[in-house]
């Protein structure tokens, strides 16, 4: 990580702690070191700033005759009370001198991997405070970091009856043809334990795994709710009025991607422009890209996330494809955007599954790069990749083809008085309505917006932010979660 400049480490304690900067006036016991570190590495990673006071701001220093004692409590923090030991990031802190005083800056990187543990808790840092984590968001960050296999649990509440067997029977002649041992097949159930789509329990009976009931079941959301794909059409491009066109698709592996690609297909067009006496066709958008980033979603995403289910979002200047879970350590977005993504699968069955299909898995490992290289060779805007809560891909549409935002009709706003029905909307600006628009580009910014952050945002009531966030939730344009003074609103 490169060295801070003294004018951005000025920036950050001027700005006071947030999420990723800790200031402290004077290094703590290292036990408690530990913790905030420990905070940290389990969440975005960030930097404590040792040397500064954290109410005014103001810079103290550390004290020659402290410098050694300061540096071996954060190395002894780091190595010996955080476990797994926890490498830093340089591995020795850097020094500055401000305002002719030493202040030390301690850069915690993100996990690549382990979740951390001090004093046999894992801490992890929510907003400027250090906290244990729950059970539940052990599980979470275990699954975020690839650590739990959610495709080898049984599926809850399912049998074999709920597996369609001519699926079934029709993929595995697709793999009998490819195999050299004849009647390997010939038992359906051995098949599937031995995919690893189904297991035997401890009472005998055979229960099909979750990824068994995905790619092979009849229904697979009666028990896997968050499976589905959800596809939304809006009329502008902040999507804070209602949807011109939705539809949720469920169904096994195959369906949630064929219909997905069915949907833009609807919707996307056809520009053209005249050359001499040709007529050049202009794609709005490549569907053969669409089709792998689809893909990509449904076989990469984090399917523990109950709840969270893959979201393609359809706006008139551009397609996002929302997927619910975090890269996978090693895969970062710069990487992405260079197209030199390594090969790593959070879902290893699903993927060699779906490869044995023809049309859905022949890029495998390389679906990013060939995502920037076709659009690029189509003279199409490159692929935008961004990660908040979530995993988003952002398919800009071509500025030759990118209009002015459709105005929804009177019957989609419910904000016109029934007396007006019959007239065009007024060209002055509706408050409200501005008000939607902001909070929704917050959370296409942010990931999620609270009542607070609401008034924060715009001034306004308690009262009328809540009424705001409420009827984004109605519209389909957010969903609320939590309760009360804790409700935090997402992208839906």
């Amino acid at each position: 990580m490169a060295e801070l400049q003294e004018t951005e480490l000025r920036h950050l304690i001027k700005s006071g702690e947030t999420t990723t900067v800790e200031l402290k006036a004077a290094v703590p016991r290292h036990v408690e070191m530990a913790e905030r570190m420990c905070g940290m590495a389990n969440a975005q990673g960030g930097i404590i700033i040792i040397g500064v006071e954290d109410s005014e701001h103001k810079i103290v220093g550390v004290p020659d005759e402290r410098m050694a004692t300061t540096m071996d409590t954060i190395l002894r923090a780091a190595r010996i009370n955080i476990k797994p030991s926890l490498v830093l990031r340089p591995q020795e802190p850097d020094v500055y001198i401000l305002d002719g005083l030493n202040v030390i800056v301690v850069t915690i990187p993100p996990s690549g991997g382990p979740v951390y543990q001090s004093g046999g808790v894992c801490w992890v840092r929510r907003g400027t405070h250090t906290i244990p984590l729950s059970v539940m968001e052990m599980l979470e960050l275990s699954n975020d970091l690839g650590l739990q296999d959610w495709e080898l649990q049984p599926a809850y509440g399912s049998s074999l009856d709920d597996l369609d067997m001519e699926r079934v029977n029709s993929y595995l002649k697709l793999r009998l043809a490819r195999s050299r041992q004849g009647g390997r097949f010939e038992d359906v159930e051995k098949a599937l334990i031995g995919m690893r789509c189904a297991v035997a329990m401890d009472d005998g009976k055979v229960t099909p795994t979750n990824v068994g009931l995905l790619f092979f079941g009849r229904y697979p959301q009666l028990q896997l709710i968050q499976c589905e794909v959800v596809c939304v059409l809006f009329r502008e491009t902040i999507g804070a009025s209602r949807y011109a066109d939705r539809k949720i698709i469920i169904g096994p592996l195959q369906e949630l991607i064929d219909e997905a690609e069915a949907f833009l297909n609807r919707y996307i067009a056809v520009g053209a422009h005249i050359e001499g006496w040709m007529r050049v066709d202009i794609p709005e958008y490549a569907i053969e890209v669409l089709r792998e980033a689809i893909v990509n979603a449904v076989v990469h995403r984090d399917y523990s996330k109950r709840g969270e289910s893959i979201r393609v979002f359809y706006y008139p200047d551009r397609i996002e494809i929302h997927s619910p879970g975090l890269l996978l350590p090693g895969i970062t977005i710069e990487l992405m955007e260079r197209g030199e993504v390594p090969s790593k699968l959070r879902n290893p069955i699903l993927a060699n599954l779906l490869r044995d299909i023809p049309g859905y898995m022949e890029r495998i490992g390389s679906g990013i790069r060939f995502m920037v290289n076709e659009t690029q060779r189509l003279g199409l805007p490159k692929p935008q990749f961004r990660e908040s809560s979530e995993f988003v891909v952002v398919f800009p549409k071509a500025t030759a083809l990118v209009t002015n935002p459709t105005i929804p009709e009177q019957a989609e706003m419910p904000w016109i008085h029934q007396e007006e029905s019959n007239k065009r909307v007024s060209a002055a600006p509706n408050v409200q309505e501005d008000r939607l628009t902001k909070v929704v580009q917050y959370v296409h910014a942010y990931g999620s917006i609270t009542n607070s952050q609401h008034r924060e945002l715009t001034g306004v009531s308690d009262r009328t932010a809540t009424r705001d966030l409420e009827t984004l939730v109605e519209r389909g344009r957010l969903r609320g979660i939590g309760k009360r003074r804790s409700r935090r609103y997402e992208l839906p």
